[in-house]
């Protein structure tokens, strides 16, 4: 797991904070990796200035440019909370109830996916907007949804028979 430190504006790491974004376009001048941490530092340009506010987002999904959509040279990064596991034995053995919690949670962030792919799918079927439908972008959103919404099941049971409930 690699820990990169990205330079973040005021106006997106506010959007971070508060959990609206969940996502970055970068140029891939990095090796990003599912797993890798993001370290966002607040900068503020007008002052050409870190503020000395920082989060930090667990990479949990890649769009590289060889995918839809993404222009040569980005990448988009999708993520979500770091997991933690400082109180790991040295022996790095999760507990039941540890895989348990992390199982939960890769459902609960696979069940977000999903809910927001449904919501740009449904933008492009009818938009509300004046512009016309874009079934194949529907399409494309709603296999997405469907991809996490199978995750998040994954997830859910795993959890129920790891703490055997």
């Amino acid at each position: 797991m690699t820990r990169h430190e990205l330079k973040t504006w005021p106006q997106y790491f506010a959007a971070v904070r508060s959990g609206k974004k969940r996502f970055e376009i970068r140029r891939n001048d990095r090796e990003f990796a599912v797993g890798d941490v993001l370290v966002l530092r607040e900068f503020d340009p007008d002052q050409d200035v870190y503020t000395g506010q920082v989060e930090e987002r667990q990479i949990t999904f890649l769009l590289s440019e060889e995918d839809y959509g993404v222009i040569h040279g980005f990448v988009a990064i999708g993520f979500g909370e770091v997991v933690h596991h400082g109180d790991l034995p040295s022996n790095g053995a999760l507990t039941a109830g540890q895989l348990a919690h992390w199982h939960e949670t890769a459902s609960n962030n696979a069940a977000l996916r999903a809910q927001d792919a449904r919501r740009v799918a449904q933008s492009y079927a009818a938009p509300t907007t004046g512009r016309a439908a874009m079934p194949v972008a529907a399409d494309r959103h709603n296999a997405v949804a469907d991809a996490a919404e199978a995750e998040a099941a994954f997830h859910a049971a795993a959890a129920k028979i790891v703490s055997g409930k």
